[in-house]
């Protein structure tokens, strides 16, 4: 059976759910996606996350996987980057300093291009030092290719060859309420940039920079319908996704009502899509 279609999916609380920490992909959903990359189907990761992860996922399911990454500052495809958008340097090192004076963030990191991900551990006490390293040893295959220096941290700043910040606001579960306000606050402030909220985090990318526009440059680009695609997320970087592909949106069951109520369809797991894209067969 061809199936012409393309899946874009989060990670993290999507194709990552329920966590895995040694498989990575749930063994349902890796089952559905490699029945439906085999019948031709495209499957792409909208992540915030950087271009080492989407090489990380093909490689786990050894078929061939695009990315639009950092919530749309890049995309690549089959291999090659086709997109990329950096953040204007003086702009960026205004907010960033300005975010740091008055809001007590737990860290503040970069996705760069030579860089997966870089943390000022400068902003980092001893303590979430510390708690940091066991959330990193508890990620298993989870785990970022992370550099911890304030040193590279400016270096990869005053380069401008950065696609995403990330403001990491605390490990606790009142810091995602606090996370959607300051959200909200930074939105207004500094309406150069895009801010999106995810769960305990706040996700910094550059003006026009969203999932949503980074899937309509990847279907044009490959000239595909905007008939032909299916959005599935989890979190609030998700929502703009989900507006723009209504028709074909879903959103997991244990995200938030305020981002749910964006989705047309709920599902419970990644691999409850197998029986949208063969709606004729009978899934085991």
């Amino acid at each position: 059976m061809s199936v012409d279609k393309v899946i874009a999916t989060d990670l993290d609380g999507t194709l990552f759910y329920p966590k895995k920490r040694f498989s990575m992909i749930p063994k349902m959903s890796r089952r559905f996606l490699e029945r439906f990359t085999d019948d031709g189907g495209k499957l792409v990761i909208v992540s915030g996350r950087g271009r080492y992860f989407g090489e990380k996922v093909a490689n786990n399911l050894e078929r061939k996987v695009d990315v639009i990454g950092c919530n749309g500052a890049f995309v690549m495809v089959n291999g090659e980057m086709v997109k990329e958008t950096f953040f204007p340097t003086e702009s960026l090192k205004k907010m960033i300093s300005e975010v740091r004076r008055e809001f007590k963030m737990m860290f503040i990191s970069l996705f760069c291009k030579h860089r997966n991900f870089v943390i000022d551990i400068g902003t980092m006490k001893m303590m979430p030092r510390f708690a940091y390293r066991l959330y990193e040893i508890s990620q298993g295959t989870y785990h970022e290719q992370v550099t911890k220096s304030e040193k590279i941290f400016y270096e990869e700043l005053e380069k401008g060859e950065v696609y995403k910040v990330l403001l990491f606001v605390g490990p606790r579960k009142k810091s995602i309420k606090r996370s959607g306000e300051i959200t909200e606050l930074l939105s207004i402030r500094y309406p150069e940039f895009e801010f999106a909220w995810s769960n305990q985090a706040i996700e910094v990318t550059p003006k026009g920079c969203t999932k949503s526009s980074g899937i309509a440059f990847y279907l044009d680009y490959n000239h595909i319908s905007n008939d032909n695609v299916l959005v599935v997320g989890d979190s609030g970087n998700d929502i703009s996704m989900f507006e723009s592909y209504r028709d074909n949106s879903f959103c997991m069951a244990h995200a938030d009502q305020s981002v749910k109520e964006h989705a047309k369809h709920t599902i419970k797991h990644f691999s409850d899509l197998e029986k949208f894209v063969y709606p004729s067969v009978e899934n085991d």
